[in-house]
């Protein structure tokens, strides 16, 4: 509660301070984005996925899109998500923090579009591939065939937005309810050399039986990504003993046919997604008794 109120009293007095002397805007925006950050790992910890997504979505629409801009974030979620607590803040405590840390943010940053959808036909998307699956058998889009599928990509090692991006599709699963049974989620990883099919099968499995992790050699994963359009490159910063994964995020679905039909930008509202799905599952065929698949 001191630092809540701490935090408030330093949000109401900054502009008072600035009056009379000068303040450094930068540095002050780059604290707040720290700070933005350790509420974000506190939320993932916590299990609060909705905080979590309100963080996530400040972050989009306020902080420059730049690489210094992000370590800082994801540097205080990691350290906030690992570092062992004695327990966690109360729910609206830490929606507290995050509302005084997003009207600090409005008044640094100014706020940036907002992702849209990526829609087909134009992104030139190719939604095929043919993976190793969790328990070391080939696995390929068709095999879900009358089902719909929500596919990301990411891997186990990553600090902040493969976890938060699983913690939503976990929460899509939930809020189909009983259509959840007519997609298959799926988390493909751009890790191969470190995440094994038995590892990724215990990472998926916390956040929900139902998704399944698919891998396989470099090179197929390398091609798959092509086809998907997803960037990502390994970065070992300097001094670091671990690489980490810079790439892009998003979660795709595709239709019963295996067609593409919408890429979900990262950010986008869990209620968003879960409505864009249920409307398109409104226009799709009756289903059929699912076939196929792990």
């Amino acid at each position: 509660m001191f630092r809540l109120l701490a935090f408030l009293v330093f949000l109401v007095l900054a502009p008072v301070a600035g009056a009379t002397a000068p303040i450094d805007a930068e540095a002050e925006a780059r604290a707040a984005v720290a700070e933005l950050g350790r509420l974000n790992g506190l939320a993932l910890a916590c299990q609060q996925p909705e905080l979590s997504a309100r963080a996530k979505r400040l972050m989009i629409a306020h902080v420059p899109k730049l690489r210094d801009w992000g370590e800082i974030y994801e540097t205080a979620t990691n350290s906030a998500f690992l570092t062992p607590t004695t327990g966690c803040p109360d729910a609206a405590n830490m929606r507290v923090q995050i509302e005084l840390t997003a009207a600090q943010l409005a008044r640094l940053l100014p706020a940036s579009p907002q992702p849209a959808e990526v829609l087909a036909p134009d992104a030139g998307i190719t939604p095929r591939y043919l993976l190793k699956g969790p328990d070391g058998q080939a696995v390929m889009d068709s095999d879900f065939a009358g089902r719909f599928q929500l596919i990301a990509f990411g891997y186990t090692f990553c600090p902040d937005i493969c976890p938060t991006t699983l913690v939503e599709m976990a929460h899509v699963m939930k809020l189909l309810g009983d259509d959840a049974k007519r997609i298959q989620p799926i988390f493909i990883s751009v890790d191969p050399e470190r995440d094994t099919p038995v590892q990724l099968k215990a990472y998926t499995g916390f956040f929900d039986p139902r998704i399944i992790g698919l891998t396989g050699s470099p090179e197929v994963v390398r091609r798959i990504a092509d086809f998907f359009k997803v960037r990502y490159e390994r970065v070992l910063a300097p001094g670091a003993s671990h690489y980490s994964i810079d790439h892009s995020a998003g979660m795709y679905l595709l239709g019963p046919a295996g067609e593409f039909i919408v890429k979900f930008a990262y950010a986008t509202p869990v209620e968003d997604m879960t409505a864009r799905i249920r409307e398109a599952m409104a226009q799709a065929p009756a289903p059929r008794t699912p076939t196929g698949g792990p």
